[in-house]
């Protein structure tokens, strides 16, 4: 699992090599939505993996892809909602990449308890 470092920044981008890959993830406040959104670029292809998805709390993005990793927005503050403002982005989220296993683990481990 990695957690990738976010700020309340309209726009943020970061390149990383995980997994055997090299990616651009690039982060869009939606002042509509009061969410963020991505995309996400393998730079070794040099084409979108996607483009605008939507972050929500605790729910796996990139699922349908197949990839051997999902992002996962996970409220630090367990209030279990998305953002109220932008500056929640960093207060309150940790953005989380995880493996599809380690994904299927935590969600287990949290219907237990």
């Amino acid at each position: 699992m990695y957690r990738i470092q976010i700020t309340s920044a309209a726009v943020q981008e970061q390149s990383f090599s995980l997994y055997e890959m090299n990616l651009r993830l690039t982060l869009y406040y939606n002042q509509l939505s009061r969410c963020y959104q991505f995309d996400l670029f393998d730079l070794n292809k040099n084409q979108f993996i996607t483009q605008l998805k939507g972050l929500s709390v605790s729910s796996p993005s990139l699922l349908e892809f197949n990839l051997p990793f999902v992002l996962v927005l996970k409220d630090k503050s367990e209030l279990g909602i998305g953002s109220i403002s932008q500056t929640d982005f960093a207060n309150r989220f940790a953005l989380l990449i995880m493996t599809r296993e380690e994904y299927r683990e935590t969600i287990r481990t949290r219907d237990t308890t």
